[in-house]
């Protein structure tokens, strides 16, 4: 057959394909001569184990001259400026708009005024102490105590009802603004003043300002901006310190980077859409970069079932999410893919592939033919293959970010436009340092490219407000910020997180184990809705705790109990069911026997932090009679 029909042909076929289906506006991202794709880490000279960012040049870093006015020192004063050059276009979407995704009473009008006033704050030199709306009353005492606060922020009457709940014990509370002022009763001010607290209306307040205006007292770079409250998975959380200047070198980052790779794709027509509550350093980060451009910014009304009519109205550019989100979006497109007909199908792979070649050569698109005749839904309707499908389906620059609170949310970053490979998430940032330390207890060691990931850099936190013991934890002798995530710096210099340092534990036999990792594999089997893994010291084998999506586990037991309509309680406690779940663990490795749980983690049985991230101490003083009968049950296993 490759005497007269070459293999070759076939390829050349496709690419023809690609570039007659390729549309009229697309947009080719480039590799600067300076840079490699097959080197996006540099050694640091005469250091070991120590790299930098790959498109940068020896000695060179962040160039906040070249991208911010020598006159700007902080947030207040980029935000003075755009203002200054932008004067008549939308900022933040105001509250009594008509739009869809604006309105009286929702998330999107509070997360409007909560940035309000930040700005009016920092416009005073004062610092914002961001607070989840799931604290619970004990770590929302700890946070108001320890930052000593006068004035609260908030938004309805029940989280005033919390603080006067508390008010005898945060003797520095005088002021709570509220942002619903419908909810701001004459009962409600009364109650909180007989406690020693006044509320206020907004409105109140800003009349109040107009009339007696305050000059502006304009904050410096090295002025702390906001003290980020960790979730806090053992213990209380910790605040972190982060100065205008962290934030700035979050955003200097963000424009190198996209200059260097697609320059002019981003510019003042950006529309963010806000998705992430304000109290994550993340959303915090694009606000500022949206700024910066002099874009626009909008907010999505709080229910995730209605973000694709959000998305719709707001039509955003710019969309910072965190993986979770993309998981949902990529099962729900492929559970579609799935049950449609052959052909559909068949057309729906052919697009991807050929969306994702184009990727591969650096284009930016979203006017081709299969954009038209494929994606054109899945856009309408709104994670590596979730990522590269993503990729393909929007047909805009997608990258990938790694950073924590500590480091103002960014360390590393794939590179934007031109690297559509997933399964990394990039090289060090041009705000990064990084180094890699041995973790032997785990068998991870930097001479072979793996280890704790420690970072250095202009956007990394000064430390934790008021806990010395832990600002000195933090960093290493020579000034590197420990991360606890262990890493693989992959040849090509790009960063794979393969582990986490800080919740290990040994088993009777010696074994290290990680239990996160494990969880993260669990996360992604179609019977498992939430998991949580833990062991003994003294036994050889793993447990999980898993939480059953409900309609897998009702599906196998109408098909194996003749049609049950058990309560979830009621499977749950059938061994049987244990085993069915067990078995779905096992094709991927690890624990030995489950426990199933009807009921889901959450913020409000104390089970996960605000940011949802499982609280390990509750969650194994909850479970561990059980696990201790399992292991008694078991003790031959």
């Amino acid at each position: 057959m490759n005497a007269w029909f070459p293999l070759e042909w076939l390829y050349w076929i496709a690419d023809g394909l690609r570039w007659l289906c390729r549309g009229n506006t697309a947009y080719r991202a480039t590799v600067p001569e300076s840079a490699s794709l097959t080197e996006q880490a540099k050694r640091v000279k005469g250091e070991n184990n120590v790299y930098r960012c790959g498109f940068l040049e020896e000695g060179e870093g962040l160039n906040f001259d070249k991208y911010i006015n020598k006159e700007c020192h902080s947030l207040y004063d980029i935000f003075a400026r755009t203002a200054q050059n932008h004067p008549t276009k939308d900022c933040l979407d105001s509250p009594e708009s008509a739009s869809l995704w604006i309105g009286p009473g929702s998330q999107a009008r509070r997360q409007a005024r909560w940035f309000i006033t930040a700005l009016g704050a920092i416009s005073q030199s004062l610092t914002t102490v961001p607070l989840y709306d799931t604290l619970g009353p004990d770590t929302a005492e700890y946070i108001v105590n320890q930052c000593e606060i006068r004035v609260l922020v908030v938004d309805n009457a029940q989280k005033v009802d919390k603080m006067v709940g508390i008010a005898r014990k945060v003797l520095t509370l005088k002021h709570i603004v509220m942002i619903n002022e419908d909810e701001a009763t004459a009962e409600l001010v009364e109650r909180a003043r007989m406690t020693g607290i006044s509320v206020h209306r907004l409105s109140e307040v800003i009349a109040e300002g107009h009339l007696k205006p305050a000059p502006e007292l304009r904050p410096t770079e090295e002025d702390v901006y906001l003290i980020s409250y960790t979730s806090g998975t053992t213990g209380q959380p910790k605040g972190v310190l982060l100065t205008h200047r962290n934030v700035m070198a979050c955003i200097i980052t963000f424009v190198q980077t996209c200059s260097t790779f697609v320059p002019g794709y981003f510019g003042e027509n950006e529309v963010l859409l806000s998705f992430l509550p304000l109290s994550h350093v993340m959303e915090q980060g694009a606000h500022w970069i949206v700024i910066f451009f002099g874009g626009s910014i909008g907010y999505y009304r709080g229910n995730v079932h209605t973000l694709g009519e959000d998305m719709q109205a707001l039509q955003p550019t710019f969309f910072p999410v965190v993986p979770r989100l993309l998981n949902r979006m990529y099962d729900g497109i492929m559970a579609k893919v799935s049950s449609a007909n052959i052909l559909a199908r068949s057309l729906f792979n052919l697009a991807r592939w050929a969306k994702k070649a184009d990727a591969r050569d650096g284009y930016v698109q979203d006017d081709s033919l299969w954009d038209k005749i494929v994606f054109r839904k899945i856009k309408a309707a709104v994670g590596g293959r979730v990522m590269e499908t993503m990729r393909a389906a929007f047909g805009c620059v997608l990258a990938e970010v790694y950073g924590l609170t500590e480091s103002a949310a960014i360390a590393f970053v794939t590179w934007p436009g031109v690297d559509a490979q997933a399964g990394h998430c990039g090289g060090p940032a041009a705000c990064t340092t990084l180094k890699l330390k041995d973790v032997p207890e785990m068998d991870y060691y930097a001479r072979d490219g793996r280890g704790e990931v420690l970072i250095k850099g202009p956007a990394v936190t000064r430390g934790y407000y008021k806990d010395p013991v832990k600002t000195a934890e933090l960093f290493d002798e020579d000034g590197f910020m420990h991360t606890g995530d262990v890493g693989w710096l992959r040849e090509d210099g790009t960063m794979k997180l393969i582990d986490r340092k800080k919740h290990i534990f040994k088993l009777a036999q010696g074994e290290y184990v990680a239990p996160e990792k494990i969880e993260a594999v669990y996360t992604r089997v179609d019977a498992v809705q939430q998991v949580y893994v833990d062991g003994d010291s003294l036994q050889r084998y793993l447990i999980a705790v898993v939480v059953p999506e409900p309609d897998v586990l009702g599906k196998w037991d109408a098909n194996n109990n003749n049609d049950s309509k058990r309560s979830m309680e009621e499977v749950c406690a059938d061994p049987d069911a244990a085993e069915y779940i067990l078995a779905q663990l096992t094709a991927c490795g690890e624990v030995k026997k489950v426990i199933l749980e009807p009921v889901p983690f959450t913020i409000d049985n104390g089970l996960l932090t605000p940011t949802l991230k499982s609280k390990r101490p509750a969650l194994r003083k909850k479970y561990k009679n059980e696990m201790d009968k399992v292991y008694k049950a078991n003790a031959l296993l």
